[in-house]
């Protein structure tokens, strides 16, 4: 038996073990989880698999690539009991699964448990195998995207929209109406179709007619291609275009080989013998649940400390050429733009934690266009809770332009019957995950960036910038508090990556969190650990990809491990210090045995969202460790830091979206590159060193109000910033 078929019936025999043991039982129903299952399409409500078959399921093992299989399936496992738990009560959120009352439930449960593996606490142990590249392609997931619709964006050209089955047991896309004016589409499809609509369900033969209709409100029509269907050729019509305009529907895995390839990748990581390494080394190159490629070169990336290099930098990668001084003087952004230098770009990612319609936000969706226009895909993910109505306006447009545009608005929504702190934790829950990458054929041309830098103004300009005359932008108000329209002008730090195998390596990570489950966020680990044939590899950097409430707070574990690893002198720059308690047991350790701390922070964060609540979490911060660690307050005027580098033993870096906050180890999404090379490290000191000239001393002696200290008694709270 074929080692592509031994994992596939791997999965399926877990998806057949969550599927039954879900029905019948409160909170989500069974098809909830894995709804392009036939039993699911049989019945809306329960999956038609008895215990016989569940106890009869067989796992296999088998080669090397099996070894990733069965390191997803145990994290699949663990979701599903957590997810269980969340619903029934049980596991950490109260009574002993064997205490419900439900045969079903308790055979899952048992079922699961022996697939599953504890994932806070677990270091993947290094299998056998060759390292190197992998596929992936087993169906697991739950895909949704979404097709924006606009009858008066671009309403005669024809156009075209790729989804992706790639690896799902589902597919739905949500045609969505963004217009004014209603909408027919009419058209046929090489394979069977599933139409749901307002209530109403149809399904439509391969080869036959059908009719859609959106009417002129904010209204959606899901369609579920069947897996057999490839391409559907509509026509999209209406008032301003009656004659109708082609839409052209693609299964992006099959008229898209490379990006199928991009997206199905995982990478197998020699890990040298952990019995020659120091501490600091040993948790480098660990594999961990922690989503994290495997150590890659790193080149010469280049540091960009300053705002204008910063957003300069993504200009290069998109037009070939930077803005001068003086379009960043006039702030026009209507401002003419040669592409006569752009590259030819293959791909494009885009995440950022907002995209604002602002100077900004204008510039980078006018170099996005442009390449939309020439048929690059463009995948963009931002929060959906940030997003105001201008900023949604300006992406939405651009994606019904041009389909090829790829828009993911991110919001989590707990699972039903979720306890009160994770059904609060919906409207704070973000994307906080920074990244644009740009991929080319040309050679030396193809982009990264990461770091810490949203697409807002506050990035660039020190105070607001004029944009009355574009009423379409946002006009930005001086506020402090809870406020969507807040501007501050922030300091920050981003690397940019030019090596062409380093940039398609971390689009690749990426691309585990654009193929997410739709439902539940959960994302395909990118690596796993094989046993090194000899030395160390020759990489020296590994980005990691966090999603904290689906990977058992890896990323928690992993700074915990990194702090507990410092052997004299650890280096922090972050603006947020609401330690979580793990961490602050492990800053407590480091202080025990001689280890110097010196961090610069800035303690009053007035200006940033909810800061008077920040600056109060950030006193604590000040009034516990004051008298044992050098914290110093960043003091550049009327800026407020937001940079994420921590450095340790002159020989390790991180330069992250991190913050050191319970937000960022709970709730968010993040991501960064850790660098272990003293060369590394003494390039970026003397960016340290800047940091440092522009702070002052914080005394120990802080005046923190009762009612700040009563609220963040409470840990959700707490964990909420």
């Amino acid at each position: 038996m074929s080692a592509r078929l031994v994992g596939t019936r791997l999965l399926l025999g877990l998806a057949l073990i969550v599927l039954a043991g879900c029905a019948g039982m409160p909170g989500r129903s069974a098809c909830a989880f894995f709804p392009g299952d036939e039993a699911c399409r049989r019945s809306p409500t329960s999956a038609d698999v008895t215990g016989a078959e569940i106890a009869t399921a067989r796992y296999f093992a088998g080669d090397g690539n099996d070894a990733y299989e069965r390191a997803f399936q145990a994290l699949l496992a663990q979701s599903r009991i957590d997810a269980l738990d969340r619903t029934n009560g049980t596991g950490r959120f109260g009574r002993d699964w064997r205490d419900v009352q439900n045969g079903d439930f308790r055979s899952t449960y048992r079922a699961l448990g022996k697939l599953a593996k504890p994932l806070d606490s677990v270091e993947l142990p290094a299998a056998s195998g060759k390292p190197g590249k992998g596929r992936f392609a087993v169906r697991w997931r739950m895909s949704r995207q979404t097709l924006y619709l606009n009858a008066a964006a671009r309403p005669s050209e024809p156009k075209t929209f790729s989804f992706s089955g790639l690896e799902a047991r589902s597919v739905e896309i949500v045609l969505r109406q963004d217009g004014q004016q209603p909408i027919a589409i009419d058209g046929v499809c090489d394979g069977p179709l599933a139409i749901h609509d307002a209530g109403r369900s149809s399904t439509i033969a391969r080869g036959s007619a059908f009719h859609v209709s959106l009417p002129a409100t904010e209204t959606s029509v899901s369609l579920f291609p069947d897996q057999a269907l490839n391409r559907c050729d509509l026509r999209v019509s209406s008032g301003i275009a009656p004659a109708g305009a082609k839409l052209t529907i693609l299964r992006e895995e099959v008229a898209d080989p490379w990006i199928a390839a991009l997206d199905s990748r995982y990478d197998r990581c020699p890990v040298p013998d952990p019995a020659g390494l120091e501490e600091l080394d040993r948790a480098f190159y660990a594999g961990r649940w922690l989503s994290q490629t495997c150590a890659l070169p790193l080149g010469a990336p280049r540091l960009l400390r300053k705002s204008r290099d910063g957003f300069n930098a993504k200009v290069e990668a998109l037009l070939g050429k930077t803005l001068p001084d003086s379009a960043f003087d006039k702030a026009d952004p209507e401002l003419p733009l040669d592409f006569s230098n752009a590259p030819k770009l293959r791909l494009i990612y885009l995440s950022s934690l907002e995209f604002k319609a602002d100077f900004s936000g204008r510039i980078m969706e006018r170099l996005i266009r442009h390449h939309a226009a020439l048929g690059t895909k463009v995948r963009i993910m931002v929060t959906d809770v940030l997003e105001r109505e201008k900023d949604d306006a300006l992406l939405h447009r651009l994606a019904a332009e041009y389909p090829n545009v790829q828009l993911q608005e991110y919001r989590w929504k707990a699972d039903h019957g979720a306890p009160f702190d994770e059904q609060i934790s919906q409207l704070h829950k973000t994307h906080h995950i920074k990244m644009l990458a740009t991929l080319t054929d040309q050679p030396g041309r193809s982009r990264v960036i990461i770091g810490g830098r949203n697409i807002h103004d506050g990035f660039l300009f020190h105070s607001p910038v004029d944009l009355m005359r574009y009423p379409e932008l946002q006009q930005y108000g001086k506020t402090d508090g809870f406020s969507l329209n807040y501007y501050s002008n922030w300091s920050d730090f981003d690397m940019e990556i030019a090596d062409q195998a380093t940039v398609e390596t971390l689009a690749a990570h990426l691309s585990t969190v654009w193929l997410r489950d739709a439902d539940t966020n959960l994302s395909r680990p990118f690596s796993i650990p094989v046993r090194s044939d000899g030395g160390r590899p020759q990489g020296v950097a590994r980005h990691f990809i966090s999603v904290p409430y689906e990977d058992g707070h890896a990323l928690e574990n992993y700074f915990v491990e990194l702090i507990d690893s410092a052997d004299h002198h650890i280096e922090i720059v972050n603006p947020y210090l609401n330690l979580t308690p793990a961490i602050a047991r492990a800053f407590d350790r480091a202080l025990a045995r001689g280890v110097r701390i010196d961090i610069v922070g800035r303690i009053d964060l007035k200006g940033d969202i909810g800061g008077r609540f920040l600056t109060a979490l950030n006193k604590l911060f000040v009034e516990r460790y004051g008298d044992r660690v050098n914290i110093r307050e960043f003091k550049a005027p009327d800026v407020v830091l937001h940079s994420k580098i921590m450095m340790i033993d002159e020989r390790l870096v991180t330069v992250s979206s991190v913050n050191l906050n319970n937000r960022s180890f709970f709730h968010d999404s993040e991501n960064g590159m850790v660098v272990l090379d003293p060369a590394f490290y003494h390039r970026m000191k003397p960016i340290y060193d800047d940091y440092l000239a522009h702070s002052r001393p914080v005394s120990a002696n802080v005046s923190i109000g009762w009612a700040y200290r009563l609220l963040f008694s409470e840990v959700w709270v707490r964990q909420a910033f």
